[in-house]
C-alpha cells in the first residue's frame, strides 16, 4: 500500500503533566502510516507565567514535525515580540522561523537526524512521539547558518507539517496554526472554535 499500513496501528501513546497552573492530557496513534508522522510539544511552564502547548502533524514524513517541536518554543521565547507581551507577534515571527532554519547545512543536518536518515533508532523509540524536555532550551543557540558544509545550500525539506500552538499567560490564550490543523475548546461539553 506504499505510505499506508494494511491496517492501522491503533495502539495509543499518552502523557499527561501539569505546571503550577495548568494540567494536560495527551494522546497519539499512528494509525494508517507507515511511521509515526506527528509530534507535539507540551511546556505547562515555558517560563513562570506562560504555557505552550503544540500539536504538529507531518506531512510526508516525520523530520518537519518532529524539528517544530523541538525548536517552535524556543522561537516564540527568542522574539522581542514576546519580551512586550505580543504573544501573537511572537508567534507569528516563530513560525516564519522555522522555515529559515530549516535551510542549509544545520538544517539538512537536523533534519535528516530527525528524521532519521542519519543515525538509526529502532524498537520502541519509533512509536513515541519526540517531544522535547525543559532542559532541551538551554542547549539551543542561535547563530543558525553560521554552520557550514557540503548541504549549505540546502533549500529546505520536501515534507512538511501542519502546526496547532494554544499559549497561555495569566487569564489570556492565543492559538495559532499552520495548515489545517485548528484548535478548539469544550465549554461545558460543547465546542467552540477558537
Amino acid at each position: 500500500m506504499g505510505t499506508y499500513l494494511s491496517t492501522p496501528k491503533t495502539e495509543k501513546q499518552t502523557a499527561d503533566g501539569e505546571g503550577a497552573r495548568v494540567r494536560y492530557g495527551l494522546a497519539s496513534m499512528q494509525g494508517w502510516r507507515t511511521t509515526m508522522e506527528d509530534a507535539h510539544t507540551a511546556m505547562p511552564q515555558l517560563d513562570e507565567r506562560t504555557s505552550f502547548f503544540a500539536v504538529f502533524d507531518g506531512h510526508g514524513g516525520k523530520a518537519v514535525a518532529k524539528f517544530c517541536a523541538k525548536h517552535l518554543h524556543m522561537q516564540f521565547l527568542r522574539s522581542a515580540a514576546y519580551c512586550s507581551g505580543d504573544l501573537a507577534s511572537s508567534a507569528r515571527k516563530a513560525f516564519l522561523r522555522m522555515d529559515e532554519m530549516m535551510k542549509g547545512q544545520r538544517g539538512w543536518r537536523e533534519l535528516a537526524e530527525l528524521g532519521e536518515k542519519g543515525p538509526k533508532f529502532t524498537g520502541m523509540l519509533e512509536s513515541i512521539i519526540w517531544s522535547p524536555k525543559a532542559g532541551d532550551a538551554d542547549k539551543l543557540g542561535d547563530g543558525w547558518h553560521s554552520e557550514e558544509g557540503p548541504h549549505s545550500d540546502f533549500s529546505g525539506p520536501t515534507c512538511g507539517s501542519t502546526a496547532c500552538v494554544a499559549i497561555i499567560r495569566n487569564d489570556q490564550l492565543v492559538v495559532a496554526n499552520a495548515g489545517d490543523s485548528r484548535c478548539v475548546i469544550s465549554r461545558k461539553g460543547r465546542v467552540c472554535q477558537l
